[in-house]
């Protein structure tokens, strides 16, 4: 059981080095590029350069803000603290907060639900969980009514709770790096956010899954219903 334990500290110890030498990776580019506009603006003949300069700062500070973000939200999957969660009536909430903290028209978004199923989760777990999936959903959906589909039924007392886009999907070579840190196809994303959202799963008992279709990417998560487990 010591050599046991021994080795998965090790293990978790090399996972977490791999895990720094990329965030400091990922932090070094968008440092330099700050860097090296606040040179160029220092000059004194700048013209229109001093917009672009400008915007590449903004821009960058912003993608640092993000990742900084991001990894310190890694400490929550620790920390839960669930409840019993209505679904029907917490997915309205949800859909509502979200058109208007992102400003997405709400026929953008067709919610399917055949079922009222409760859930034990970390109720600020699962709203990051959903806004991660429904925001990257829209980044790859049609700008039309119903481009995102988010659908809740229960099959054999197992909660489903599925984030459906008619994008072009996931291509079967990048699927299996999806949940990976720091694997993003976003220029702008920092790589954590589906990481981030099966840890929080995973700290919860639940499930997050990619579901292999055409056409569309379909993420999907898996728990069982309050009182059945």
């Amino acid at each position: 059981i010591t050599r046991s334990r021994e080795q998965a500290q090790q293990l978790k110890l090399a996972s977490l080095g791999r895990m720094t030498a990329n965030i400091a990776h990922e932090i070094r580019n968008p440092l330099a590029a700050i860097s090296h506009a606040a040179e160029l603006a220092g000059e004194d003949k700048l013209g229109e350069d001093r917009v672009r300069l400008t915007r590449i700062i903004t821009d960058n500070s912003r993608r640092l803000e993000r990742l900084v973000s991001d990894v310190l939200q890694l400490n929550r999957r620790d920390r839960v603290s669930t409840e019993q969660i209505p679904l029907k009536a917490w997915l309205q909430s949800f859909i509502d907060e979200f058109v208007a903290n992102e400003s997405v028209p709400l026929e953008r978004l067709a919610v399917e639900v055949s079922t009222d199923a409760t859930i034990t989760f970390d109720r600020d777990h699962l709203r990051q969980v959903m806004w991660n999936l429904v925001r990257n959903a829209l980044r790859h959906a049609s700008s039309g009514p119903g481009g995102v589909r988010v659908v809740l039924k229960t099959q054999a007392r197992q909660v489903e709770l599925s984030v459906i886009d008619n994008g072009p999907g996931v291509p079967a070579s990048a699927q299996v790096q999806l949940f990976e840190p720091f694997f993003t196809t976003d220029s702008k994303g920092t790589g954590l956010g589906l990481y981030l959202a099966r840890e929080l799963c995973a700290a919860n008992r639940a499930v997050l899954e990619y579901v292999d279709q055409t056409p569309g990417a379909h993420f999907r998560i898996l728990c069982e219903e309050a009182g059945t487990a």
